[in-house]
C-alpha cells in the first residue's frame, strides 16, 4: 500500500519549512489581506489547492490575464458597488460576495483551457467546483445563519439580525470598495478573503489552532516514531475518540475518562507504542476546552503516560474524523504499510463504529472511508487498518478539513 502524499496533506505537520501534514501550503500571500495571518493562515489550511496556485507566478500570469477573468472581476466589482445599499441588508451583501454560477462555470473552463499551457498544474475543475461549493458554503453559515451540518455545535456565533453585524458587513463592503484591486486580484479572492473573515470573525478559526503541534505537543511522540522498532508491536497505535461533557466548566466527561481508562489499561498491555487521543474543542458549543488536549493532560498527570507515547490530534469533531484524522497521523509518523490500529472506546461507540450506519455517514459526510475496520479483541476494542481514501483536505469541513 502506498503511502499517503505528504504535499496532500497540507493540515498535518509544522515541521521546519516542510509542507506535508498539518502545516500551511507555503508562506505566500494569498488573497489581499493586509498581511493578516489568521484570515490568510485559515484560507491556506482549509484551501491548500487553490492558496498554491494563486501564488504561482506562471499561473498569475496565465490566468489573471485572461479575458474571461478580467471581465468577470470586473462584473464582480460592479456588482458590489450596486448592491452597497442593497435590501434587505446585510444578507444581501453577504450574496454578492458568494461565487456565482456563470463564475463558477467560466472560471472552471478557463482551468480546463490553460491546463496545456501550465502542465505543471494539477489544480483542475474538479477541484475548483469543490472549493467554489465551499467558499459559498462558509459564506452562507457564517455569513447568513445558514444551518451547517451539525448545527448544535458548529453554528454562526454572532447574531446575524444584530445592529453589530450589518454594520459588520457594510463596513467590510465599503473596505473592498476602497481597496485598489491590481492585476494579481482573481474573481475569487474576495469571496475567499470573505469567507476567511466571517470565520474569524464568529470565533470559528479551529483549523488553524495549535500551530505548533508537532514541534511543541507531539515533538517527543514524533522523535520516538523514527526510531520505533515497529514489529514488536502488534498495533502501530491505540486510537481514542473524544467525548466532549455538555458542562462548560468540566474539562473531560465521565464518558471521556472512562475511555482513558480502558486506552491506558491496553496501552499498558504492550500491545501498541503510541496512544492517539483525538477530538477537538466540541462540546458544548464554543467550549474552551479541546478533548484531546484534556485528555493529553490526563494520561499525563493522572496515569503517569509518558509524552513520547501520546499523540495529540486536536481538530477532529465527529466520530467520523476521529477515524480520518488518526489515518492520517499514523501516516506522519511513518506507521508500516498494513499495520492495523486499535481503537479504544466504550462498548456503545465501538458497536456504533462497526454497524452500518457509521459505513453510510462515512460516505455521506466525507465521501470516502476513513479505514477498514478488522478483528475484534473485546466490546472496547476493534481493528483499524487506515486508508488512502479520505487524503485530500476537505474544505466542506472548515472547521477541521
Amino acid at each position: 500500500m502506498k503511502k499517503f502524499l505528504r504535499k496532500a496533506l497540507p493540515f498535518l505537520v509544522y515541521v521546519g519549512s516542510c509542507t506535508c501534514t498539518f502545516s500551511v501550503v507555503s508562506a505566500a500571500p494569498v488573497a489581499q489581506t493586509g498581511h493578516d495571518p489568521v484570515t490568510e493562515g485559515l484560507q491556506r489550511r482549509i484551501f491548500p489547492a487553490l492558496s498554491e496556485i494563486i501564488s504561482d507566478p506562471a499561473w498569475q500570469k496565465a490566468f489573471l490575464s485572461d479575458p474571461d477573468m478580467v471581465a468577470l472581476e470586473e462584473e464582480r466589482r460592479s456588482r458590489s458597488a450596486r448592491n452597497f445599499s442593497c435590501t434587505p441588508a446585510p444578507r444581501c451583501m453577504v450574496e454578492t460576495w458568494k461565487i456565482s454560477q456563470d463564475e463558477r462555470r467560466i472560471v472552471g473552463e478557463t482551468l480546463e483551457r490553460l491546463a496545456s499551457r501550465l502542465p505543471s498544474q494539477t489544480y483542475g475543475i474538479a477541484q475548483w467546483r469543490r472549493d467554489a461549493d465551499a467558499i459559498n458554503y462558509i459564506l452562507s453559515v457564517y455569513g447568513e445563519a445558514a444551518p451547517p451540518r451539525y448545527p448544535l455545535i458548529d453554528a454562526m456565533s454572532l447574531d446575524v439580525t444584530s445592529k453589530d453585524f450589518g454594520r459588520l458587513v457594510a463596513g467590510l463592503q465599503a473596505q473592498d470598495l476602497q481597496t485598489p484591486h491590481g492585476a494579481e486580484e482573481a474573481v475569487f479572492a474576495t469571496p475567499l478573503r470573505y469567507a476567511a473573515i466571517l470565520l474569524d470573525a464568529n470565533d470559528r478559526d479551529d483549523a488553524i489552532h495549535f500551530p505548533e503541534l508537532w514541534e511543541k505537543w507531539n515533538a517527543q511522540s514524533l522523535h520516538a516514531a523514527r526510531h520505533a522498532y515497529w514489529r514488536r508491536y502488534p498495533y502501530a497505535a491505540i486510537i481514542i475518540p473524544g467525548e466532549g461533557p455538555e458542562d462548560a466548566t468540566l474539562p473531560l466527561s465521565a464518558l471521556g475518562k472512562f475511555r482513558l481508562t480502558l486506552a491506558v489499561e491496553t496501552f499498558r498491555q504492550g500491545l501498541a507504542p503510541f496512544i492517539i487521543v483525538s477530538g477537538g474543542a466540541v462540546h458544548p458549543a464554543r467550549t474552551h476546552y479541546v478533548e484531546a488536549e484534556e485528555m493529553r493532560r490526563a494520561l499525563i498527570e493522572r496515569f503517569g503516560i509518558p509524552e513520547r507515547n501520546i499523540v495529540m490530534e486536536p481538530y477532529a469533531r465527529h466520530t467520523t474524523t476521529n477515524l480520518r484524522n488518526a489515518s492520517r497521523i499514523l501516516n506522519t509518523l511513518g506507521a508500516p504499510d498494513g499495520m492495523a490500529a486499535l481503537i479504544v472506546t466504550d462498548p456503545d461507540q465501538s458497536a456504533y463504529i462497526e454497524g452500518p450506519t457509521f459505513a453510510e455517514r462515512n460516505q455521506r459526510e466525507l465521501g470516502c472511508e476513513p479505514g477498514t475496520l478488522g478483528k475484534r479483541l473485546s466490546p472496547f476494542t476493534i481493528a483499524f487498518y487506515p486508508s488512502l481514501k479520505c487524503v485530500e483536505t476537505d474544505p466542506s469541513d472548515p472547521l477541521d478539513p
